[in-house]
């Protein structure tokens, strides 16, 4: 794991973005797996800007998502597919193939899970964004006494209902790539910012493995690159 201590979230932002573009740039074809919520917000403004300001060209780029609320409207204003576009794909001009995204309504979850395991199977990711959740969960991946390795339905941990996201809402379960998704990750961003995440953090940072804190599973992953905002976390 390549470990990088910067100043604040601008900092940050600014180097997570720089990533992905050099990402771009040397592989035409890449496949995102996009986080969302506030960790990577401003990353994905900084990315985008640049992208339009240098015309780079992402015809060939797929962005996937990484989970979604279940049984939600994926119209409303806090689904992970709201945010993806109005940060995003909104900004860019890219067609609808090339967005992967689990359909928040869909009638039968099981066909839904496989569906997008199917895709990303067919279509690798390349490099994937990751942030720290408030109890150490990896998408919609939480602690627990196992890990699932395909994308599945997730019922949702306590702290995660209470997710800024959420929106005060009564949410009970979500969707997300698994562990398996998540380690053939050619390359992982994880992000570490954000209140209330401070217990995670050293969880994290003792560099010990528990399901019980899957964020500590990617110190085992063979490239990733982990950007912590040190203001965040003074101690």
């Amino acid at each position: 794991m390549k470990l990088l201590q910067l100043q604040n979230y601008d900092e940050l932002s600014r180097i997570g973005a720089e990533i992905i573009i050099d990402e771009i740039k040397h592989n035409m074809n890449a496949n995102i797996c996009l986080a969302t919520g506030g960790s990577p917000k401003k990353l994905y403004e900084q990315m985008v800007q640049q992208i339009n300001e240098e015309r780079i060209d992402i015809s060939n780029v797929t962005f996937t998502k990484l989970d979604e609320w279940y049984d939600v409207d994926p119209k409303e204003s806090f689904t992970c597919e709201t945010f993806i576009q109005e940060n995003i794909l909104d900004k860019l001009y890219m067609q609808p193939k090339q967005f992967i995204s689990f359909v928040s309504n869909a009638l039968d979850i099981d066909l839904e899970v496989q569906r997008i395991q199917k895709l990303i199977d067919e279509n690798p990711i390349d490099i994937m964004i990751l942030g720290l959740g408030m109890n150490g969960h990896l998408g919609l991946n939480e602690p627990n006494d196992e890990l699932t390795l395909p994308c599945h339905y997730a019922a949702l941990d306590t702290k995660t209902k209470t997710h800024d996201m959420a929106d005060g809402r009564n949410l009970e379960g979500g969707l997300t790539i698994g562990m398996k998704g998540i380690f053939d990750a050619k390359k992982i961003l994880f992000l570490v910012s954000g209140d209330k995440k401070e217990d995670a953090y050293h969880g994290f940072m003792k560099k010990t493995i528990s399901t019980n804190l899957p964020a500590s599973f990617l110190w085992l992953h063979k490239n990733c690159i982990t950007l912590i905002d040190k203001e965040q976390f003074t101690n």
